[in-house]
């Protein structure tokens, strides 16, 4: 919704930070996800508006239709692009599984990661990206037929 992933993982950590603000005024009746997504909702939109911009052409329409599938809650869905993930990670070299890890599973990032993962700071970007696009792909062949 916002094409950048780190801004991505601030309106995340902000959403999380507004659920638990307003954990007080959640009615334990109801279902969570889509008052959690009505959350998020609300985030990405504030974000658009301090920018002073509006989102690209059809994210406005992308971020409603997320909500709805949060709402409908299509559990299958998940479930087939997990374990599609895990089986294209399966494919992922060694070293590629450990740099993925570092950034999305211990949040580490820039220098640090680099350091880590024992890649030039100025590739890791693109390498990312690359490995991002790979995994998308291998999930949407694996999830095909589902």
């Amino acid at each position: 919704m916002v094409r950048d992933f780190e801004v991505a993982e601030d309106l995340f950590q902000e959403t999380v930070l507004e659920i638990l603000k307003s954990q007080d005024q959640f009615d334990p009746a109801r279902s969570f996800a889509p008052w959690a997504c009505g959350i998020a909702r609300n985030v990405v939109r504030a974000y658009w508006r301090s920018r002073k911009r509006t989102p690209a052409s059809g994210v406005a329409d992308m971020v409603e239709d997320l909500a709805m599938v949060c709402v409908e809650g299509d559990g299958d869905v998940w479930r087939h692009e997990r374990t599609a993930l895990r089986r294209c990670l399966q494919k992922v070299p060694p070293r590629m599984r450990k740099l993925l890890l570092l950034r999305y599973g211990h949040n580490c990032k820039g220098q640090e990661l680099a350091r880590q993962a024992d890649y030039r700071q100025g590739s890791l970007r693109t390498t990312l990206a690359r490995l991002r696009s790979q995994l998308r792909q291998c999930i949407r062949i694996h999830t095909a037929g589902s």
